[in-house]
């Protein structure tokens, strides 16, 4: 039998180490492992690199390596190493370039018939098609992940990568407003993470779940939620989340009003967008910026830097920010009273929307849209766009969104009707149900004729040509 040389043993630990998720003893490892030579210990090490956040580095280790994969008899190295670098590609926000890689890729593990690499490779994917906001793709190669790591019988090497594809279904899930489903997916993740890892991706589920407490409007757990995640990848140095769950916090901060912690939290937020190179994130940063500029009432510095995160977002062919930096731009337009403008953008979020099937963003697009129509006159336009967001809001919850809806809705009704000086008057572009008309005439004309009787019921019957009992019962109805 040959001898396995000292350095395939090392590689083979450290590649058993992290198919577990055992990264930090995977990283002490690596410091002292022999200088990579082939693409198999170039892969490995890359991929403790890459979840410490540190891209350049791996950069330097894959990049030497890549004119070998033409040259490389074993198949199973070429596909670990596209893996690697597919991975890679993924967190510098290169998603085109990662699915192509990942195509390769999952082309080798199918030929070799090896489901696991197949749910490691269609997993990937995944992520990529989610990040993209394609949540029907990401979706399917999620779910044939899952369906090919079933199959498996090695439970301890298996329950890391479970863990992980759990936790980014239900972050689908959540991104579509299914959030019972979403809340168990995240649950079932967080359980096996937290046993085989306890790290990156173990607070990838706890900011999540923040964001889901957010949802509910309880933000002071929420944020603690949040910080307890900042603290794991703190220790990862993993920038990209750690920049996503202080953007998280900070908009915890903005909804508690502390717009200061808000300010400094997004300030660093930014930095670490820049650091990691991450032009996607980078305008998800700039979008919640915009958002605290809008807050604190400072409307021009809020569309510069809104139009900077559209132009981000654009750049990094990511729809969903897009979507989300154009109704916050939306409604910073609206504030300086451009109306058509404001209009304009909330279409576009709207179309996007729709395109992404996020019932989350179509909400928040058609909530304000209904405001802009109704500060436009247009009652009919408001109303159509406030009972598509209301009809959605049977799927999707958000405690900010909801008051929002209710201010929208209050709004309308008093366009509907106004009664001022002895004048009943209803607008024709805001034309009030047949009941609330009813309801409303009937109101201001037993006030009326109160008035004019100095308080008679006797003589309000008479001058509405109705009995003294009708007109007790008015009184007991409209609480007059």
């Amino acid at each position: 039998m040959a001898k396995v040389s000292v350095k395939s043993k090392e590689i083979s630990r450290v590649e058993e180490l992290v198919l577990k998720g055992n990264y930090k003893q995977a990283a002490q490892l690596i410091e002292h492992m022999p200088e990579v030579t082939d693409l198999r210990a170039a892969a490995i090490k890359a991929h403790v690199l890459i979840y410490q956040g540190r891209l350049d580095e791996a950069e330097e280790v894959l990049e030497p390596h890549g004119d070998k994969i033409h040259d490389e008899a074993n198949l199973k190295d070429t596909a670990e190493f596209g893996l690697a670098k597919a991975e890679w590609l993924y967190w510098r926000g290169e998603y085109e370039a990662a699915e192509k890689q990942l195509q390769n890729v999952l082309g080798i593990y199918r030929i070799k018939g090896d489901l696991f690499g197949q749910a490691r490779g269609l997993s990937l994917l995944g992520r990529v098609y989610r990040r993209q906001g394609n949540y029907d793709l990401a979706k399917k190669h999620l779910e044939e992940a899952l369906e090919a790591i079933q199959t498996q019988t090695d439970v301890k090497e298996t329950d890391f990568l479970l863990g992980r594809i759990l936790f980014n279904l239900g972050v689908i899930h959540h991104q579509l407003g299914e959030l019972d489903q979403a809340e168990s997916l995240y649950t079932k993740g967080m359980k096996l993470l937290k046993q085989t890892e306890k790290g990156r991706y173990y607070a990838g589920v706890l900011n999540s779940y923040g964001m889901l407490l957010r949802a509910k409007g309880k933000y002071e757990q929420a944020a603690r939620c949040y910080q307890e995640a900042i603290n794991y990848f703190s220790e990862s140095a993993s920038f990209d989340d750690l920049a996503h769950t202080t953007n998280n916090l900070a908009y915890a901060q903005i909804r508690l009003g502390n717009l200061a912690a808000a300010a400094e939290l997004l300030m660093e937020g930014l930095e670490l967008r820049r650091r990691a190179r991450d032009i996607g994130g980078e305008s998800a940063t700039l979008e919640f910026m915009g958002l605290l500029h809008f807050e604190q009432g400072h409307l021009k510095e809020a569309q510069q830097t809104l139009n900077s995160a559209i132009q981000l977002a654009e750049l990094a062919k990511n729809d969903q920010e897009k979507a989300f930096a154009l109704i916050t731009l939306g409604r910073v337009l609206a504030a300086q009273d451009a109306l058509d403008e404001s209009k304009e953008k909330l279409d576009e979020a709207l179309r996007l929307a729709i395109q992404l099937k996020s019932k989350m963003l179509e909400c928040e697009s058609s909530t304000y849209l209904a405001e802009v129509h109704a500060r436009k006159g247009d009652g009919v336009g408001a109303y159509e766009h406030l009972q598509r967001a209301k009809s959605l809001m049977n799927g999707y919850t958000d405690a900010y969104l909801k008051t929002q809806i209710e201010r929208i809705e209050n709004l309308l009704k008093e366009e509907k009707i106004k009664t001022a000086g002895g004048v009943f008057m209803i607008k024709s572009s805001f034309l009030p149900t047949w009941r609330e008309a009813h309801d409303s005439l009937g109101k201001f004309l037993l006030t009326e004729a109160l008035q004019h009787s100095e308080g008679s019921q006797v003589r309000a019957a008479e001058l509405l040509g109705v009995t003294k009992a009708y007109i007790t019962m008015l009184r007991r109805k409209h609480n007059v």
